[in-house]
């Protein structure tokens, strides 16, 4: 991966974004450009593979990404990140273990990435960055519940729809194979669904 500095004072601004607009104080955001970068990847590079640490939090700027793993040789997508979206793996962020996702870009991609390890010790420094600490996990921990509450109660319709609720336009960006497998469905069973949502807007 190539780093690219863009524009510094976009990163703290992107940050904030993500966890809704939360107002920095000029010094809290001098300190936490200073451990920031921008990094521009390809399509198709990993960001993160299998039996890494993930030891960085990233914000999608430009492009997508994807976070996934494999269960018994199977693609099972758990996250797409577009413009303004967080992305990491919380498990191996939290407990420093390596982790068994793959994050992808699926588009050529800038994104901010905040390094763990420098992030953590300005936590010790700053409140402030203790909130956005707080603030990144509980905003995590809320999107892996609904994703579970997801999985277990809805319809394959509901789990679409509720994907192109929450990135409107997603589903024509990415492939029908990805599509499939965050859903949990077949894609001929997606191309019905994608066929009824077709029919009914007809009407």
């Amino acid at each position: 991966m190539k780093k690219v500095v863009i524009n510094k004072r976009l990163v703290s601004a992107e940050i904030e974004h993500v966890l809704g607009h939360i107002e920095l104080s000029i010094e809290t955001k001098r300190k936490l450009n200073s451990i920031l970068v921008q990094e521009k990847v390809k399509k198709h590079d990993l960001i993160l593979k299998p039996g890494d640490v993930c030891d960085f939090w990233g914000v999608v700027q430009k492009g997508m990404v994807q976070v996934y793993h494999y269960k018994n040789k199977k693609l099972i997508s758990d996250f797409f990140a577009t413009e303004g979206y967080g992305f990491f793996d919380i498990e191996s962020f939290i407990t420093g273990k390596p982790t068994e996702a793959t994050i992808e870009a699926l588009e050529p991609t800038v994104y901010v990435k905040m390094d763990r390890a420098k992030f953590l010790k300005l936590c010790d420094e700053e409140d402030e960055l203790n909130t956005i600490y707080q603030r990144v996990l509980e905003f995590t921990l809320i999107l892996c519940h609904n994703r579970l509450d997801s999985v277990l109660n809805d319809s394959a319709e509901d789990k679409y729809e509720n994907l192109e609720k929450r990135i409107p336009g997603l589903a024509s960006r990415i492939s029908a194979i990805n599509v499939a497998s965050y859903i949990g469905v077949t894609q001929e069973t997606l191309c019905r669904i994608k066929s009824k949502q077709e029919d009914f807007l007809l009407f």
